[in-house]
């Protein structure tokens, strides 16, 4: 069992959309996983709900308060391989509660000096957060609405490196796919964001955050 937390405090970075993808694609290869959106928004959980819903195995689950939600993680963690936590874009103590019960932690940034500075204050938070409780928990920082022939773009990558920030590799682009991505019952499978979405999974379970691939057939394994 594993839990990955998509946390920033800033909104509109793509933690809903990095929370959709992930669990999206696992759901696809039949590994069991949640997505618990722990947003008052609800917009991972209306997406899995709705637009996804009815057309895959994805288990979707939405609390924002905090109580609750401090029994709920651990209660998925052990019914579900993997729980993908979607956070609010604002420090919570329901942002707090997933970073704590997190096995990894992923701080999504897009090109601008706000992103930068926000996620050096997360990466930090969650390195105090472990800390605290005594035990390391892994994070990364994932670059979102990527432009790599942009000079802002290329200065968002440049800066996280210059602050000695843990950073993905992959990272996600400014791709129409991801855009459509809210009407749409399924992920993309042709294209940039097909790409970048296998290559996503796949660094994830290089790093050991995500279990082995069930099947060498399914979709973003031929794709890596």
């Amino acid at each position: 069992m594993a839990v990955i937390t998509l946390a920033s405090g800033k909104g509109g970075v793509g933690k809903t959309l990095a929370g959709i993808i992930l669990g999206a694609a696992l759901a696809a290869e039949g590994v069991d996983v949640a997505l618990l959106d722990a947003d008052p928004n609800k917009g991972a959980y209306r997406w899995a709900t709705t637009t996804y819903g009815g057309t895959n195995k994805l288990g979707a689950y939405a609390e924002a308060e905090t109580e609750r939600l401090a029994e709920l993680v651990p209660e998925l963690a052990d019914r579900h391989a993997i729980v993908i936590a979607d956070t609010a874009g604002f420090g919570n103590r329901s942002t707090v509660i997933c970073i704590g019960a997190a096995d990894g932690v992923l701080v999504p940034a897009t090109p601008g000096e706000g992103d930068i500075v926000e996620a050096e204050r997360m990466v930090a938070f969650v390195q105090a957060t472990g800390r605290s409780i005594r035990r390391d928990i892994a994070v990364r920082v994932l670059g979102n609405r990527i432009r790599r022939a942009t000079t802002l773009s290329r200065h968002l990558l440049s800066q996280i490196d210059a602050l000695g920030l843990p950073r993905l590799s992959t990272a996600l682009s400014e791709a129409v796919a991801y855009g459509e991505l809210g009407f749409l019952p399924a992920l993309p499978t042709t294209g940039h964001a097909a790409e970048e979405i296998a290559a996503l999974i796949t660094e994830l379970r290089a790093l050991e955050w995500l279990p082995a691939t069930p099947s060498d057939t399914n979709m973003y394994a031929r794709l890596t």
